[in-house]
């Protein structure tokens, strides 16, 4: 290696060292780990993230009824009605259930 790029190699190392690195929230998302963290996340953007991921990793309708009824309060939750309702109507796609209805026609009012 040649003076100049060990000298560039050196400023790169020691600003790497000094300079902060941004750093933001990801969490791996794993298909089997969707469904329990979706169930008892407490934080309303995770349990979003993770419900979301459980709707793609199964096709089984008792399964996706009770995922897209957690998603649709997620979103109530966090005010947005338009979104809640979108996933009750999922659920309710997936599997009728006369409570799933009765939360959704609570929300319908509101818009």
């Amino acid at each position: 290696m040649s003076a100049r790029g060990s000298t560039q190699a050196i400023i790169l190392a020691t600003a790497a060292i000094f300079i902060p690195i941004r750093a933001t929230a990801q969490v791996l998302i794993t298909p089997g780990d969707a469904f329990g963290r979706c169930a008892t996340q407490k934080s309303i953007d995770l349990k979003i993230a993770f419900c979301t991921e459980a709707t793609r990793s199964t096709t089984y309708p008792w399964i996706l009824c009770w995922v897209y009824l957690e998603l649709a309060r997620a979103h109530r939750a966090r005010g947005e009605t338009d979104r809640a309702i979108v996933n009750y109507a999922r659920s309710l796609a997936a599997q009728e259930n006369a409570a799933v209805r009765g939360e959704m026609d609570s929300l319908i009012p509101l818009m």
